[in-house]
């Protein structure tokens, strides 16, 4: 077998390894959110006290925004395939940048509800907002961590064909985490903007 092939099938062996954890993770996170969705469905046929509210509209514009980055996110692999590091890196910070906001706008969006005067304890609704959104953020900073180490990664031109293949490696994992965040907000957003019991 020759090196080029060996590096080819090495390769392709780290990034099945790396689906296989990062699916056990995320099998790990959809039991949690399943479970939250089937108790959210389960309390609202429960009419006492359940008064559906007005999601903030800065929460339409944070769900673009992390749709944006899943965008950016893949714009900066197409880089990196093509061994440009520095574009990889450059779109990489847009990426994170963009999540950052992604969670400033959830945290926003909080204080609006509160603000608007909802009592928490009295309507379950406001209560699953702050329980998927915060939930849910906590993953994004997970996610946030994985960008920051593959933007630490490649803030300097890296030499060698291992180190690029570790990174391309380590990239795509991240991006299937990423790329569920944004599933799973899709469907929680939907949820809380559509269903009304």
């Amino acid at each position: 077998m020759s090196p080029a092939t060996d590096s080819i099938a090495r390769e392709r062996d780290l990034n099945s390894l790396s689906v296989l954890t990062v699916t056990i993770a995320l099998a790990t996170v959809t039991m949690t959110f399943g479970a939250m969705i089937a108790a959210f469905l389960i309390r609202s046929l429960a009419p006492r006290f359940w008064h559906p509210i007005t999601l903030p509209r800065i929460l339409w514009a944070t769900t673009a925004i992390l749709l944006s980055s899943s965008i950016t996110f893949e714009a900066a692999r197409r880089r990196l395939r093509r061994n440009d590091q520095p574009g990889f890196f450059r779109l990489m910070t847009w990426t994170t940048a963009l999540g950052v906001v992604f969670l400033a706008g959830q945290i926003t969006a909080w204080f609006q509800i509160l603000r608007s005067g909802v009592i928490l304890t009295r309507n379950p609704h406001s209560w699953f907002i702050f329980l998927f959104t915060g939930l849910h953020g906590l993953h994004i900073l997970a996610g946030l961590a994985g960008l920051g180490y593959l933007l630490f990664r490649t803030y300097e031109p890296a030499s060698g064909p291992k180190y690029q293949m570790n990174t391309r490696v380590i990239a795509n994992a991240v991006s299937i985490f990423w790329h569920y965040l944004d599933f799973l907000w899709i469907v929680l957003f939907v949820l809380l903007l559509a269903w009304r019991r």
